[in-house]
């Protein structure tokens, strides 16, 4: 049995809601991968923001594609401007999960940063941390799930490939 027509307008309203964001992955001149580390506050934790250490991004704003949007948030979170190209290496999906509803983010890795770039990262006031770690050192510091997604992506930056995940983990 076939769903009756209904005008364009209505059948969007009908649509399933999602969010996008992004992520860059930068490497200092060593090669280590840089985190930055939320703001931790009781209001924060209260509401379900959990403490924790993610690469510099975000979600994208009405309209905004995903590199304008990674260009902006790595700005935003560390001021750095990022003039040269930004390679898309994966992206993570995850499903609805504690009142969120699906989350695609697209993850970009820049060139490496300069020393003088990597000494110049500004902090804003979402994040009272940062710091540059070889992959190996990052895992006890974050998830097991969060050490999977970078992981991933370390590793298809590396090998020049694109990697699609699904909470964390390869496809």
């Amino acid at each position: 049995m076939s769903k009756p027509w209904m005008p364009r307008e209505e059948f969007v309203k009908t649509l399933p809601r999602a969010l996008h964001g992004c992520g860059v992955l930068l490497f200092d001149p060593h090669g280590r991968l840089l985190l930055l580390h939320d703001t931790y506050s009781a209001g924060r934790a209260a509401n379900g923001w959990p403490q924790r250490w993610w690469p510099p991004g975000g979600l994208l704003d009405a309209g905004e594609a995903p590199e304008q949007a990674a260009r902006r948030e790595v700005l935003e979170e560390t001021g750095l401007t990022l003039d040269g190209p930004l390679r898309p290496v994966g992206v993570d999906f995850l499903p609805p999960a504690e009142g969120w509803p699906p989350v695609s983010t697209y993850f970009f890795a820049a060139a490496p940063l300069t020393r003088e770039q990597a000494d110049s990262v500004t902090l804003s006031e979402a994040h009272d941390e940062h710091r540059f770690l070889p992959l190996a050192d990052w895992k006890g510091e974050v998830s097991v799930t969060m050490h999977a997604r970078l992981t991933a992506l370390v590793t298809a930056c590396a090998t020049e490939r694109q990697v699609v995940l699904h909470c964390g983990r390869p496809m």
